[in-house]
Formats: C-alpha cells, sequence, structure tokens
C-alpha cells in the first residue's frame, strides 16, 4: 500500500513547499499592478528558471493532492527518492515519460497534455538569435517555410514594421539590413531578402487563412527611402482585396483592451512564436496559445479593415508624397 499524507500535512507540505522561483513569480505579478510600474525584459536564463520553477510547482502540487509523499511516488514509479526532489526543486527537467508516470501515479491523467507541452516548450523555448544567425540571415528565413507550408491559418501581429509575408523587396532589404547592422551579424543580405520574398509564395495557396494586424505607425516609420516606402503602401492596399488574406490596421487613437508587449505569430492553434531583443520564443503550451489566440482576437476588434485600412494606408503615402 503507497503511504500517504493526512489532510492536515498536505496543507502544511503545501504552505512551505512552493519553490523560490515560483514565489519570485507572484511577486513580480504583484509588483506589477503597482502604478507606474512596468515588467522589465527577462534575461534568457531567467525566463528558463522561471519556466521550470512553474512546472516544478505544478508537479508537486499534483503530488500533494493526491496525498503522496515523494518517497511513495518515487517507489511507486520505480525511482531513486532523489528524482522526485530533484524535479520538484527544479534542478532537473522531467521527460515526457516522467510525466506521463506522475500523472498516472497521481490520478491527474487529466494534466498530462499540458505538462508534456510545458517540458517540450522549456526544451525548445529559447534560440538565442546569435546561434541562428552565425552565417547571415538567409538559412533563418528558410527555416521559416517548412512551418509556413504546414500551417492552414496564420495569425500575425507586430505593432511595427509591416510583416515579412507583405513586404516588398526594397522594404525587406531595408528591414533586414537594419537587423544585420544591429545585432553585428554576417552581411548575405541579396539571399536573405530572396528567401525572405520566397516565403511569400504560402500567400497564394487558396486554401490557407491569413491574418496580420500591425500598428499604423508602421505606415508611417521611414523604412526606406519615400519612393520605396509608397511602393511597399501599395503592396499593402493591394492585399487588401487577397481572398485568403485578413489584414488589419490598430489605428493610433483606436481604443483597445490588450496591449501585447511583444509581436506574435500563431500557427494554427499549435503553437506561438514571439521574437524578442536576444532571441526567439517557441510556446507550445495549449493554455499559453489560447492565451494569445485570445489576445489575437481583442486585437482584431480594435482594428480596421476594408476601406478604413485603405484610407490609413493612402494617408500614410500622402506623407511620403510630400517629402
Amino acid at each position: 500500500m503507497i503511504p500517504s499524507l493526512s489532510c492536515e500535512q498536505t496543507v502544511r507540505s503545501r504552505q512551505k513547499q512552493w519553490p523560490r522561483g515560483h514565489e519570485k513569480l507572484l511577486e513580480t505579478i504583484a509588483d506589477n499592478k503597482k502604478p507606474g510600474k512596468y515588467r522589465q525584459m527577462m534575461h534568457t536564463s531567467e525566463r528558463l528558471k522561471e519556466a521550470k520553477s512553474i512546472l516544478a510547482a505544478q508537479l508537486r502540487q499534483i503530488r500533494n493532492e493526491a496525498c503522496l509523499t515523494g518517497q511513495a511516488l518515487a517507489s511507486e514509479v520505480g525511482w531513486p527518492k532523489s528524482k522526485v526532489s530533484k524535479i520538484e526543486n527544479a534542478n532537473q527537467v522531467p521527460t515526457e515519460g516522467d510525466i506521463r508516470e506522475w500523472c498516472r501515479v497521481c490520478n491527474a491523467d487529466d494534466q498530462t497534455v499540458d505538462l508534456i507541452a510545458a517540458v517540450r516548450n522549456i526544451d525548445s523555448m529559447y534560440i538565442q538569435w546569435r546561434r541562428l544567425e552565425q552565417t547571415g540571415l538567409r538559412h533563418v528565413q528558410q527555416s521559416f517555410m517548412a512551418l509556413y507550408r504546414a500551417t492552414s491559418q496564420l495569425r500575425v501581429f507586430q505593432h511595427a514594421p509591416i510583416p515579412g509575408l507583405l513586404q516588398t523587396p526594397a522594404y525587406a532589404a531595408a528591414h533586414l539590413r537594419c537587423i544585420m547592422e544591429f545585432r553585428e551579424i554576417p552581411n548575405d543580405l541579396d539571399q536573405a531578402v530572396e528567401e525572405r520574398i520566397a516565403l511569400q509564395s504560402v500567400l497564394g495557396d487558396g486554401a490557407k487563412r491569413f491574418a496580420f494586424i500591425f500598428g499604423e505607425q508602421a505606415l508611417h516609420a521611414r523604412m526606406c527611402e519615400a519612393a520605396a516606402m509608397m511602393a511597399q503602401l501599395e503592396r499593402l492596399t493591394a492585399m487588401t482585396y487577397a481572398p485568403n488574406v485578413s489584414l488589419g490596421i490598430l489605428p493610433i487613437s483606436a481604443p483597445r483592451t490588450v496591449w501585447p508587449w511583444e509581436g506574435f505569430w500563431i500557427y494554427d492553434a499549435d503553437q506561438v512564436r514571439c521574437d524578442t531583443l536576444p532571441g526567439q520564443i517557441r510556446n507550445k503550451q495549449p493554455t499559453d496559445v489560447a492565451i494569445y489566440e485570445k489576445a489575437f482576437t481583442a486585437l482584431a476588434e480594435s482594428a480596421v479593415y476594408g476601406e478604413a485600412a485603405r484610407e490609413l494606408i493612402a494617408t500614410a503615402s500622402a506623407g511620403f508624397q510630400e517629402t
């Protein structure tokens, strides 16, 4: 028979066993609610540490709710006692098999999918740009094609600049040049632009659906010379008529209910990609993906489409004609 904790012991155990990383997260959330407080961008290592701590806390809570000691869980699964302790203190990331066994013994099979997604998320959560861009940007652009082809519905939100799938060659060249200069990476500009434009072939697949939302400021931000900007805006106008493309622009004056700090790409309902200054984040956890979907829906309600979007584009284009 598996040794178990009494209800009173379980309560005491929960009160004292939450990992320090989880407490720090709660303190950060509370601090961010104070007037004038803004959460700073975490370093990659800090984000990983936070994700591991949250997973460890979830697994500890599941064990406690099953009224099992760590020794009982380890004995039932056939693990060394130290393994449970290492996992619950975020010193060891469990494998997918570990998660399945943990949930099986604790009668928490309904949480298996989300927890496995969390493990996968940690494993592939962060890819530093310096690792991706060691030889330039060409292969980075190439790496997106397989995912684009496998995606039936792509939703993109960016404050600015204009999303890559909608860029003209001249705009793309200016944008990628800025990235190369900022990150001090090898210059393979011509090849990178060629690959970025090649990605746009997926827009011609009528079976796919694309939804883009970006800020009005992207229309006015001078990425390249005036003539090239006007050509870019002309392309956006044409894309508002594409049957499988939804192009929404967030007017500067439009009220909003959500304010994402980062741009994000939602691939079907399977994963979300976010780009930060130090690296790229891929999130496959279903509950997190659902939050981004909710945010995208809210942003879509604030955006304008069709003729209203074309009017904003025309206004921006007129501004470049005067320069």
